[in-house]
């Protein structure tokens, strides 16, 4: 196993084998990922099961809150995909990495880590976006990290209640999905500032998909701040693109970032990624020890 440096805290895992990692491999790994948010394993071609399996040695997993992508070999993995089949339906989530966001922020123990693996790439597009919100606080003015810390974001999962968001028009089921989501999945309250609990850094904690408000802060205020630390997230000082090659397998800390699918395939170019989620523990902030 070799681990090479892409960017400070990007790394690629070459010479690797997730269907077969022993103990020693998995502590490099967990060693690999305090020291860098998002690592890119080459090279590996796992079933469904093996996913989930090399997944479940990180920690506890998710089950998906979108019931129809779930594939049938395994309860834990997700298709996201855009094909759509000849009588209409989607094989996978057609929106799964639409906007900018951190997985599970929308439920009340977010999640720790995603595992996506590549299984079909178009020949153009369909790269992800990456944002380290560490980086994003420490660039914050003294009055705006001042202003956030200690203060609670609202999270919700259905766009129809978020302004910067559009119902996907590509995927069938969406209308439904996110009408029912406003009347059943209610919104729940993160902290803007979080501390990362193994590194103890603090980063912002929001995002343009799933942060709809400030609580206890009246809108007149509150959105403009938010569209102010929106901005750092679309600000590429802050980013890392990755473009997917075959067979990679990426996993990245939803604790610190934000991330983004960017789209732009071709009329009838497919990307198929199969998706499972680790679970995580409840968002808090600490203030630093000085």
């Amino acid at each position: 196993m070799k681990v090479n440096q892409i960017t400070d805290w990007v790394a690629e895992i070459i010479d690797f084998d997730a269907a077969n990692m022993t103990t020693e491999m998995k502590q490099e790994v967990e060693e690999a990922f305090t020291r860098n948010h998002v690592l890119a394993f080459r090279n590996q071609t796992l079933t469904p099961t093996q996913l989930s399996e090399f997944a479940k040695k990180f920690g506890p997993l998710e089950i998906p809150i979108n019931r129809l992508y779930i594939h049938p070999e395994c309860e834990n993995v997700l298709i996201l995909s855009n094909e759509i089949r000849p009588d209409g339906t989607a094989v996978g989530l057609v929106d799964g990495g639409d906007g900018w966001h951190s997985d599970s922020s929308h439920i009340r123990i977010p999640s720790k880590a995603t595992i996506l693996q590549s299984i079909k790439n178009p020949d153009l597009g369909g790269d992800t976006l990456y944002c380290n919100m560490e980086l994003v606080f420490t660039a914050l003015p003294r009055a705006t990290k001042d202003l956030i810390t200690g203060r609670f974001g609202v999270h919700n999962v259905s766009k129809i209640l978020n302004p910067r968001m559009t119902v996907s028009a590509n995927r069938p089921d969406a209308k439904e999905f996110y009408e029912n989501a406003a009347k059943t999945k209610p919104s729940v309250l993160q902290p803007l500032v979080r501390t990362h609990p193994v590194t103890g850094k603090s980063s912002v904690y929001c995002s343009p998909r799933f942060t709809i408000a400030i609580e206890g802060m009246d809108d007149n205020q509150a959105q403009p701040l938010l569209d102010e630390l929106f901005g750092y997230i679309y600000d590429e000082r802050f980013q890392y693109r990755h473009i997917w090659s075959d067979a990679d397998l990426v996993m990245w800390d939803n604790r610190c970032l934000n991330h983004k699918a960017t789209g732009n395939l071709a009329p009838g170019d497919i990307r198929r990624m199969h998706r499972t989620v680790l679970a995580g523990d409840e968002a808090y902030y600490q203030s630093p020890v000085r």
